[in-house]
């Protein structure tokens, strides 16, 4: 079966994933207009909503969706990996440390 995502501006470095993805799973990505914009293998499971790099983002470096920054980069992403509070800090929301611990053990993200 093929996961779709869809990269909602053409400056996104991320896209939404459609359905739920496994780990190494290929995702095929569309813009907003349906049209394909490339296959992509995950690195990791990402759930369906969640965010995926389209490639590879540094340290620092503004994550954007939909046409806007909508935060920074912690670490290195590479791409294919989940794109969440593991690895990103938002720009609207300071969430707490023992949060993003919760959400990281909820949603069973792999951080190694």
């Amino acid at each position: 079966m093929t996961v779709k995502a869809i990269r909602l501006d053409q400056q996104d470095n991320v896209a939404t994933l459609l359905s739920d993805a496994s780990k190494h799973q290929t995702v095929e990505v569309i813009d907003d207009q349906n049209q394909r914009v490339g296959s992509f293998q995950t690195l990791q499971a990402i759930p369906f909503g969640n965010k995926m790099a389209l490639h590879a983002i540094a340290a620092e470096q503004p994550i954007r969706k939909a046409g806007y920054d909508i935060g920074r980069a912690i670490r290195a992403i590479p791409a294919g990996e989940l794109v969440h509070v593991q690895n990103v800090r938002s720009s609207r929301v300071d969430i707490p440390d023992n949060i993003i611990e919760q959400i990281i053990q909820q949603m069973r993200i792999e951080t190694e």
